[in-house]
């Protein structure tokens, strides 16, 4: 009779030790989710740094979960691995709020920056019509005639990708056209006011 009371008690114990040792599939799916909701605020272009460390904490995590799978039953634990969910959850979350907002404020920039360079290539192609011409000076004025076709092409695809949502492509791109624009504008001043002082 006491040996059978204490084989019952015995398997009651595994069963209730095993059952506490399972993995956290509740705070896996969570972090999951809350990884998936950055992913889709691309977190990754616009909060790249709480981004990476949501994912670094939960591959360590997941890490951990396989590394307990693979012990004995009644030696798992899983609190670590609860540890690093959490953390990758709440960097996520935090990724997809800040990415959310860098968003918003890239889209601004890249509009104000579309509205420049549009006016500096404007400002160019005026002055290349004005630009000095004579002995020496067909060579540039063809480069910057051909510059200017390049940039009024990338311009457009700036747009494009403001259009699409793609902010940062287009801000880069428009920042791009804008300073070459004036750079060519500048260069034309520079020939003139030399002209003027021969």
């Amino acid at each position: 009779m006491y040996r059978t009371v204490v084989g019952v008690l015995f398997v009651g114990a595994l069963v209730f030790m095993g059952g506490c040792a399972q993995a956290p599939q509740e705070a896996i799916d969570a972090a999951n989710q809350a990884l998936d909701t950055a992913r889709t605020a691309e977190a990754a272009d616009y909060a790249p740094e709480e981004w990476q460390m949501a994912q670094d904490a939960f591959n360590s995590a997941m890490t951990e979960v396989q590394a307990q799978n693979d012990k004995f039953a009644l030696v798992r634990s899983y609190s670590e691995a609860a540890q690093l969910l959490e953390k990758a959850t709440e960097a996520a979350k935090t990724a997809a709020t800040e990415a959310s907002s860098a968003r918003e404020e890239v889209k601004a920039r890249a509009e104000a920056l579309l509205q420049e360079a549009e006016a500096a290539l404007t400002a160019a192609t005026a002055a290349l019509e004005t630009a000095p011409k004579g002995k020496g000076t067909e060579a540039d004025l063809m480069a910057m005639k051909a510059e200017i076709e390049t940039m009024t092409a990338s311009l457009a695809s700036a747009r494009e990708s403001f259009a699409a949502g793609k902010y940062l492509m287009a801000e880069t791109s428009a920042q791009s056209v804008r300073d070459q624009a004036k750079a060519i504008a500048e260069d034309i001043a520079q020939a003139q006011t030399k002209k003027s002082a021969t």
